[in-house]
């Protein structure tokens, strides 16, 4: 048996199925951010460098893990590297968001009203486990079953919603004089739910028995739950979208910019060359409503007659959910199918962005991110983004662009990335592995691709001349 092969069964317990997996950081608090600003903060449209802007597509990666790297990684020989688990004794956890936006476009209709609109698709994956032992010489479920035995209970748990997005922005200037302006803005989110798991194993524990001279484990106690969207089991396209089930979320924010009056005066004040500019905003209300598939239930109360031996057999053959929902069936004495639909929360949260103006291009921007929701609790279906504290420095221009964010996030990880700019395209890196002290996959990279006035004359502010 491989060593990819051994991972797996601990894979098994942190989510028994193979899963699928917003930040674009170094642009946050920029003018020149264009449509996607309104990711960040729906006041930003009114207070953007263009006229209009049209930004042809962008995607978004980011990873967060103690629990999975791969071993042995060269660029000479991918061959010899495998995903496996750090060793030792630790709880294990794996976050990772993906967006992905097309077509989405900002309409400046005059100085004090603009609109944003767009497609996006985001997913976000959370799993957590309680500390187990794992080494990596580990072969088989019976070998983590020996490495565990004095462990108290397992437990683990995994959320995972993915959904379809239309966004409908509308932003207005609220009030402005010589010294400063506010904006706000409101984002409608007209959302289809595509794709919704959960998992949920809960306080397994298990003892040891003999068969001759040859030891063998049986499940004493436990429960847990699996949930699949229904849409999972459509054979087209068009019916996995018919069968999903539409929601509404909801995006508020505002903008205040203050104005250096004396270093102002030739020009008038902008949109660009603002003193400082402070932005608040309440992201993504809501959740996705899944149906759930057939085969999703909770079970109970380990059946006793069935040792380990036979538990690898039935989940290793377990190549489908159908054949997942079965197997459960059999290891447990008790099991309830879910027929009621489900709701996975939108990861809300309170962002406050400080950004202050340094001249000669030169910007600094500070962010706090604070979710409502935490994904700890193995009660509750949520997800919620990675970001807490972040400062990035940066130099732009209409056509150029450097940043450096340098972010804390939410697992307690520093983060040192990157991006540059250069005409419509924009990429960045989340972390750079600069002070990694592991191995373990974090990270992620983003791309945008814009059309926008790159004429410095056809930007435009508040008092500029028409040409």
């Amino acid at each position: 048996m491989n060593r990819f092969s051994r991972w797996l069964y601990v894979a098994a317990f942190l989510y028994p199925l193979s899963l699928s997996a917003q930040g674009y950081q170094a642009f946050h608090g920029s003018a020149f951010t264009g449509s996607t600003a309104v990711f960040n903060n729906p006041a930003a449209s009114t207070d953007a460098a263009y006229k209009w802007d049209l930004t042809l597509f962008s995607t978004q990666v980011k990873l967060s893990s103690r629990a999975s790297y791969l071993k042995n990684f060269t660029l000479k020989n991918q061959d010899s590297a495998y995903l496996t688990l750090q060793e030792g004794m630790r709880g294990q956890f794996f976050h990772a968001n993906v967006d992905a936006s097309l077509f989405n476009f900002l309409y400046r209709i005059d100085e004090k009203h603009a609109v944003n609109f767009g497609i996006r698709a985001r997913s976000y994956l959370h799993m957590k486990s309680l500390p187990f032992n794992y080494a990596d010489s580990i072969n088989g479920f019976h070998g983590f079953l020996i490495a565990n035995a004095n462990t108290a209970f397992l437990q683990a748990f995994g959320t995972q919603s993915g959904w379809l997005e239309a966004d409908l922005n509308y932003s207005q200037v609220l009030f402005e004089n010589n010294h400063s302006k506010l904006s706000g803005g409101v984002t409608l989110q007209i959302m289809k739910g595509m794709s919704g798991i959960f998992m949920r194993i809960n306080k397994l524990s298990y003892l040891q028995g003999t068969n001759g001279n040859k030891p063998y484990y049986v499940l004493t106690n436990g429960s847990g739950s699996v949930g699949f969207s229904s849409n999972f089991n459509q054979a087209s396209f068009n019916d996995f979208y018919k069968n999903s089930l539409g929601a509404l979320g909801l995006s508020i924010g505002a903008e205040y910019m203050t104005y250096d009056d004396e270093a102002n005066a030739a020009t008038g004040n902008n949109n660009l060359n603002y003193d400082w500019k402070i932005g608040i905003s309440l992201m993504d209300i809501g959740a996705n409503r899944f149906k759930p598939d057939p085969n999703s239930m909770q079970f109970s109360d380990p059946n006793q007659l069935i040792d380990d031996s036979m538990i690898e057999n039935k989940m290793t053959g377990a190549n489908n959910i159908t054949a997942l929902h079965d197997s459960l069936k059999t290891i447990f004495n008790n099991s309830t199918d879910i027929t009621d639909n489900f709701s996975i929360s939108n990861p809300t949260r309170l962002i406050v962005n400080i950004d202050k103006n340094l001249g000669n291009h030169f910007f600094v921007n500070g962010e706090l991110s604070m979710n409502f929701y935490s994904t700890g609790s193995i009660t509750k279906l949520r997800t919620r983004e990675l970001n807490l504290l972040t400062i990035t420095p940066r130099w732009e221009t209409i056509g150029l662009g450097a940043y450096l964010p340098i972010q804390y996030n939410t697992q307690g990880q520093l983060w040192i990335g990157a991006a540059f700019k250069a005409g419509p395209l924009v990429l960045g890196i989340h972390s750079l592995g600069i002070f990694k002290k592991d191995p373990t996959i974090n990270g992620g990279a983003y791309l945008l691709l814009s059309v926008h006035p790159f004429n410095k004359s056809k930007v435009r502010g508040k008092m500029d001349c028409p040409d």
